[in-house]
């Protein structure tokens, strides 16, 4: 989770996204870790929550993309298109899909393409992989936390911008990095408050209208187990 850089920053369609049906997503995240322009490993991060409830926030990116705009803390925004494809837009300039390819209780596997616009660069669209590695252990504190690191695999799809990119390492790495782990960020930030301001978070959660009932019972009873660090 600084994750989160911990989902993949956006990826729009724009139309060229096929139907997720269609395509094979594991074959598709293999092609890119095979012919990326940039990578990188990120993390070790620890966040201070148990392990099931950091899954949880995971699975459900659109709730912590609502808390933040909530709190006024970043623009992002996040549209569930399925259980394991979102549209995000980090309000920034880079929009996109995002797939979960694979979903293990300690490894994630993310496939996503998009695109990035500013006023320095013509339109950047991308293939981005995630490949998210979970652990817990106690803090020195003693409160449950999640360990997570990953891989960022990002393959732009001009030639001329790839050999840009490839020139200027590693000056531009972590930006382009940066842009394409945004929503992980967004997720590990959300840890942060939901680990130091549980009753807090548990108001955003209940005014956050798109989370079913059985998912918010569980947010709702994971957070009652959580107390800030300085009433431990």
């Amino acid at each position: 989770m600084k994750l989160a850089a911990l989902v993949v920053s956006a990826f729009i369609a724009c139309g060229r996204v096929r139907a997720q049906a269609s395509r094979d997503l594991a074959a598709e995240a293999r092609r890119v870790e095979a012919d990326c322009t940039v990578s990188e490993r990120v993390g070790p991060s620890d966040v201070p929550l148990p392990l099931d409830l950091s899954n949880a926030l995971l699975d459900h990116p659109d709730l912590a993309a609502f808390i933040v705009r909530r709190r006024k803390i970043a623009p992002y925004r996040i549209q569930m298109l399925g259980p394991r494809r979102s549209l995000a837009d980090d309000g920034d300039g880079t929009s996109g899909v995002v797939d979960l390819v694979e979903r293990g209780e300690r490894r994630r596997l993310y496939y996503g393409e998009g695109e990035h616009r500013s006023r320095l660069w013509p339109v950047i669209r991308a293939e981005a992989v995630i490949s998210m590695e979970l652990d817990e252990h106690a803090l020195p504190d003693g409160r449950e936390a999640t360990r997570t690191s990953f891989v960022v695999c990002v393959r732009m799809r001009s030639r001329f911008v790839s050999g840009v990119v490839k020139i200027l390492r590693p000056f531009i790495r972590r930006t382009v990095i940066g842009k394409f782990t945004k929503a992980f960020l967004v997720a590990d930030r959300v840890g942060r408050l939901m680990a130091a301001d549980p009753v807090g978070v548990a108001a955003d959660i209940a005014a956050f209208g798109g989370l079913p009932p059985e998912a918010r019972d569980f947010f709702r009873r994971g957070l009652a187990r959580l107390k800030p660090p300085a009433s431990r």
